[in-house]
């Protein structure tokens, strides 16, 4: 009996010594265990080595908006390390504009932002660039023959065009005119007649003046000078003595014709009966508005904005942003300007010649890098007030 139960005793001490083997940890290895290893930072965007930029200046016409704009211009490329290359025009001409490209093309530039006062050469300077496979980018310029925008958005090396509704912004100047100022009888300093911007422009004004039923006396066009203005002007007033408003369509003479407007109006005591509209910002804006003064309305500011859109979407191209979604359209709108205050701001924020409006690092916080939509919301909001706040 007792034999029986010191066999079944070592037995079960058999059986528990196995579940306790079975139930042991197994010893720590030597060789330790990789840490977790990080996923992977994608690199931040960067242009390849030697990107070249090509652009037109116009900081020669001595304008505050074109010296700005080459500024930002400038900042941009030292900031996202491409190299700035510019020409000039010898004209305005459809001829100039090529012989400019044809220069940056000859000077190994990969992008170009391209800008014309007619249809005329977009379809040569496409072919230009497409034949040297040079990227460009259609700025301040809405195609409007249907054949060309087909064959322009179809080429590989066109990036995206950027423009504001030229139509739709002259039509709401008039509009505004008539509803805040009273103005029933209306006459247009103009652009030449097949200027792009020019001739929607003027569509926008007589879609106005029909619906408001505001009557446009005379149209006034290839103004050179501030006295041509002003004997343009004081004729304009001894035709039509019920004149209560002037429209200055804009162009690169906007500072001699509202100058011009301006001492027309102040030779026949009419400085506070006539409110003057004008599109394109002017120097010295602000002298011509406030109380007894004929200025009313600006609205201008896009401008630069195409040019920083333009720049900076050929280079978020070389960078390999947005490319997928190209070739595709920004939008831009222009910003009103009521008062004295508005047009000392835009001033001092936004078309100052010795700060720039974006610079530094402030560039990849707003628009490079980003996606289309992200620098289609960024034009949506722009305003005075924000380029205030960029200043920090």
């Amino acid at each position: 009996m007792m034999k029986k139960f010191v066999a079944v005793l070592l037995s079960m001490i058999m059986v528990l010594g196995l579940l306790t083997g079975c139930g042991n940890t197994a010893p720590a290895s030597s060789t330790p265990t990789p840490a977790p290893q990080e996923a992977d930072t994608p690199a931040a965007p960067a242009l390849p080595e030697g990107y070249k930029l090509g652009v037109i200046d116009w900081s020669a016409l001595g304008l505050p908006l074109y010296v700005a704009a080459l500024g930002m211009e400038k900042d941009l490329c030292a900031t996202t390390g491409a190299e700035l290359v510019t020409t000039t025009l010898s004209g305005y001409d459809d001829a100039a504009f090529m012989a400019a490209y044809e220069y940056l093309i000859d000077q190994g530039c990969n992008g170009c932002v391209v800008t014309t006062f007619s249809e005329g050469p977009i379809s040569l300077i496409a072919d230009m660039m497409e034949e040297a496979g040079v990227d460009w980018f259609l700025a301040n310029r809405q195609i409007s023959d249907p054949d060309l925008k087909a064959k322009v958005f179809g080429m590989d090396h066109f990036v995206g065009n950027c423009f504001c509704s030229e139509e739709d912004n002259a039509y709401d100047m008039v509009r505004q005119l008539h509803e805040k100022y009273g103005v029933q009888n209306l006459a247009v300093l103009g652009l030449t007649q097949g200027d792009l911007n020019g001739d929607l422009r003027d569509k926008g004004i007589a879609r106005a003046c029909e619906e408001f039923g505001v009557t446009l006396l005379t149209e006034t066009r290839g103004i050179k000078t501030v006295d041509d203005v002003t004997n343009s002007v004081e004729g304009i007033i001894a035709s039509y003595p019920e004149l209560d408003g002037i429209f200055i369509v804009g162009g690169t003479v906007t500072n001699g014709a509202l100058a011009g407007a301006a001492q027309a109006l102040a030779n026949h005591g009419m400085s506070d009966k006539v409110s003057i509209a004008m599109i394109d910002i002017a120097g010295g804006m602000s002298a011509y508005m406030g109380e007894g003064q004929p200025l009313k309305l600006v609205a201008g500011g896009n401008t630069i904005m195409d040019v920083l859109f333009a720049t900076t979407s050929l280079i978020n191209h070389a960078m390999g942003v947005n490319v997928d979604a190209e070739p595709y359209v920004i939008g831009t709108h222009m910003m009103n300007i009521f008062s004295i205050e508005d047009a000392n701001d835009y001033d001092e924020y936004i078309e100052n010649t010795s700060i720039p409006m974006i610079a530094g690092e402030k560039w990849f916080e707003t628009i490079v890098g980003k996606t289309v939509d992200e620098i289609q919301a960024f034009s949506d909001n722009f305003s005075i007030a924000y380029a205030k706040s960029l200043r920090g």
